[in-house]
């Protein structure tokens, strides 16, 4: 470190290494300006809808959540078919060769739709959006602004459609679902007619009356029995053949009597049976009921729905502004870049000059030479430059500059040549002088 132990050797140290300093500046401003050069423009398109709220909430109404369908909203919005139509319909990306699912990529990069939350409770963390921000940044302004515009007007548009879609799909399940419970209904209560119809005798509401019947038949069958045995054992003054003629007939009463007593009985026992099935079809006729109530109140609701959504009364996107043409580029200035560059160049060259200097520890003058030894010189020779060496000198620095100055032009001419659409300075343009 000797040879930088004062300004002064600071000062030759930049000297001896001029040369190289002013190549590396030269390359590395000639670089940057290229780089800066190739630096695309970036313009941001910004649109914004508003969420507006139901005019006449209905609370029985099962609407989802703004920040749901805001999501199922932006999903189908960045889906591969929609961007695809979308980059189709304006010619997106048309210079650059890539595959469309590189260009499905980069849209979407390019694309943001951002949720406006509510400021006034900025604590809530599950707070429902007020709105949504659309951002587009493009190469080109006017398709950026298209491309916002055009999203702004899918997302209107989807969020009404989303409704109205979920409405009557919900509206025709609930009059299918009536149609199909009310013929059930139907259905049920023919067969619990014919039912207890064919078992008219057994049912629990006339078990109570055959029970009643069969006793009384029963001491019908034991009267008959008293008269007959009464007629067989104290015949009297009848005759015989009166008396076999009314046994006979008391028989037959007694034998139809019985044969009503077995059909009474058999309907008895069939009663648990048959209160059982009765009992399963009042049942399901009754959950059917329950279930045609519950459809019928819900298709109520779907239409009230869909008259609120007619009269535009329900919760709905709208169009608060529009995107407009950037005038400005939203990307870091070239100026900026290349001006950022050329102090990076030259920051660089005056290090990698004291680098070099330091790893070449050569004493060169009476003062390093004290500094090191810490004697005192007594005679110091200095260099001797002839007029001819020093005009020589001063001619290689000069041609060092002049040759360097005159590949700025050339790397110019290149660049326009190559990439004629990056030329800054290119006439019609209104940001023509702007780097």
């Amino acid at each position: 470190m000797n040879q930088l132990g004062s300004f002064s050797d600071l000062k030759n140290v930049l000297r001896r290494r001029l040369p190289l300093i002013l190549l590396i500046t030269v390359l590395g401003c000639a670089l940057s300006v290229y780089f800066a050069l190739r630096q695309p423009k970036v313009y941001e398109a910004i649109a914004v809808a508003q969420i507006e709220d139901a005019t006449i909430i209905d609370t029985r109404t099962g609407r989802t959540d703004a920040a749901h369908r805001l999501t199922l909203i932006e999903q189908r919005m960045m889906a591969r078919d929609n961007v695809i139509e979308i980059i189709e319909d304006f010619d997106l990306y048309a210079e650059e060769d890539e595959s469309i699912g590189t260009k499905v990529s980069l849209f979407r990069d390019a694309t943001a739709i951002i949720p406006v939350m509510d400021s006034t409770q900025p604590w809530l963390t599950n707070g429902s959006p007020t709105g949504l921000t659309i951002r587009v940044s493009m190469s080109d302004p006017q398709q950026a602004a298209d491309v916002a515009n055009e999203l702004l007007a899918r997302i209107v548009d989807q969020g009404r459609s989303q409704q109205e879609s979920q409405t009557e799909q919900a509206l025709a399940f609930f009059t299918g679902e009536e149609r199909r419970l009310t013929t059930a209904i139907l259905d049920i209560e023919e067969r619990l007619a014919r039912f207890k119809q064919e078992n008219a005798d057994s049912l629990p509401t006339v078990v109570t009356g055959q029970r009643t019947r069969l006793d009384t038949l029963r001491q019908t069958e034991l009267d008959i029995d008293r008269d007959i045995i009464q007629l067989q054992t104290n015949p009297g003054r009848t005759r015989e053949g009166v008396l076999e003629s009314q046994i006979a007939q008391l028989a037959e009463q007694r034998r139809l009597v019985r044969d009503r007593i077995a059909v009474v009985e058999a309907a008895l026992n069939a009663a648990p049976a048959v209160e059982q099935e009765l009992n399963v079809l009042n049942r399901e006729l009754t959950q059917l009921r329950e279930q045609l109530s519950q459809f019928s109140a819900s298709k109520v609701t779907a239409q009230t729905d869909r008259t609120l959504q007619q009269q535009k009364q329900t919760e709905r996107f709208e169009v608060l502004e529009t995107a407009l043409v950037p005038e400005y580029p939203v990307s870091r200035s070239r100026k900026k870049t290349a001006i950022m560059g050329g102090v990076a160049s030259v920051v660089f060259a005056i290090g990698l000059a004291l680098i070099l200097e330091i790893m070449n520890p050569a004493i060169r003058n009476s003062t390093q030479l004290e500094r090191a030894l810490g004697i005192q010189t007594v005679v110091s020779i200095p260099v001797i430059k002839t007029r001819r060496e020093r005009r020589m000198r001063s001619f290689m620095v000069l041609g060092w500059v002049l040759g360097l100055l005159a590949l700025i032009p050339a790397a110019l001419r290149l660049i326009n040549d190559r990439w004629p659409t990056i030329n800054p300075f290119r006439t019609g343009d209104r940001q023509a002088a702007r780097l």
